[in-house]
């Protein structure tokens, strides 16, 4: 008589109360769509990747100097530092000097430049990131 049963089971299962892992799943996938607009957001985000130290955090200060009205955006992981604004970010090597106390190259930041976000344009005394197109 099991054997009956286990096989009108198998072949017409019941639909299962839903589990509390798929109930969490379903809430996770609800809360990243919800937040796509954030990443659209954080995709238009442009502005270098250095290694922790003086220099950053004279472009930290560099950064806020030289892009007036934009927020500047700082990411510490310890190891290097995420430094962004949105759409544009311009650093100018008269403010890097100032804030390092000292005289710089802009050839020098390319050595604690680990990566960076966006488009990049070197001149002389200035270096510009932005986006051509916003999202």
């Amino acid at each position: 008589m099991k054997l009956i049963t286990w096989l009108k089971d198998l072949l017409n299962p019941q639909p299962a109360a839903t589990a509390p892992e798929a109930v969490m799943t379903q809430e996770k996938e609800k809360a990243m769509s919800n937040s796509s607009s954030a990443q659209a957001y954080h995709n238009n985000m442009v502005g270098p990747v250095m290694r922790a130290g003086d220099l950053a955090m004279a472009v930290i200060e560099a950064a806020k100097v030289d892009n007036p009205g934009k927020d500047i955006f700082v990411e510490d992981k310890r190891a290097y530092i995420r430094i962004h604004a949105e759409q544009e970010m311009i650093l100018r090597q008269e403010t890097i000097e100032e804030e390092l106390g000292r005289p710089f190259k802009m050839n020098d930041l390319e050595v604690d430049l680990s990566s960076f976000a966006g488009q990049i344009e070197s001149q002389d005394k200035a270096v510009r990131f932005y986006f051509t197109k916003t999202l």
